[in-house]
This record gives C-alpha cells, structure tokens and sequence, in this order.
C-alpha cells in the first residue's frame, strides 16, 4: 500500500471514529475482537502496512461502515458515498484477495487464468468441485484407536 493510500485510509478511519465517538477498543469491540486496538492504532498512525482482506473485513465492522468504502478509500479511490440500496460488494474483497495471491503464487495465477477461460457452464462444475474439496480438508480425521 502506497504512503498516499495508507495516508487517506488513516485520516479516514480517525475521521469516523471521531464522527462516531469511538475508541479503539470500541472498534476492537465492534470488529468481533478480529481486530485488536494496537492494530487500529497502526493503521490510525500509518505504521500498518499490507493490510489483509481479513483486517480490512474486520476494520469496516469495527467503523460500522461499509466493506465496499472502506476498500475504496484503503486504494485511494473516491470516497463515494453507498446508497443503502447497494448490493453486498464483499465480492470485491474476495478478488482483491485473489489478486495479491496471484501475485505472490504463481500456482493461483495460473488457475485463476484457466477457470476465466471456461463457459459459465464448465465454472459452476469447477466451483462446485472445489468447494467440495475444500470441504473435504476441513472435516476432522477420525482418529482410529490403537491396541
């Protein structure tokens, strides 16, 4: 994140908070405890770098503001004001996140790649087996008793 972006981000996120009557560890609160007040402390002085998906997610929970916003505001893109009518943008945080893995893995890049090739068609089936993968991962082994 440039010195400009986490400038406009960090004026923003102390404007709201004084807007709002926050405190840090009103934010920490808010955000689920996803963010701790030394975390937002960081971004509020400009010393957070790389900000993740997850902490970006967590601060605008914190703000009660919206995902979409604050992103904007975080890569230094106007700071529009949503009407209440906008469709959930978390979308946009999920490429956002794709993105910087790509960048970092080569392997999610080429994926990424391949699926925009495919027909919606062929996309759900790849969507749906991955998520069934994914599932898979997560379920807990089942631990055989040994004698």
């Amino acid at each position: 994140m440039s010195k400009m972006r986490k400038e406009g981000l960090s004026r923003y996120v102390d404007r709201v908070m004084k807007e709002k009557h926050l405190s840090r560890s009103d934010v920490k609160l808010r955000s689920g405890g996803e963010i701790t007040d030394s975390y937002v402390s960081a971004i509020i002085s400009g010393a957070a770098t790389n900000l993740s998906v997850e902490k970006l997610k967590a601060l605008a929970r914190g703000l009660r503001v919206s995902e979409r916003r604050l992103v904007n505001v975080a890569f230094g893109h106007s700071e529009r004001v949503e009407s209440d009518r906008t469709v959930d943008q978390s979308h946009n945080l999920i490429l956002l996140d794709i993105k910087n893995k790509s960048i970092i893995s080569t392997d999610v890049a080429e994926i990424v790649l391949e699926v925009v090739k495919l027909p919606a068609a062929e996309r759900a089936v790849v969507l749906r087996y991955v998520k069934r993968l994914s599932r898979a991962r997560r379920k807990p082994q089942r631990r055989s008793k040994s004698a």
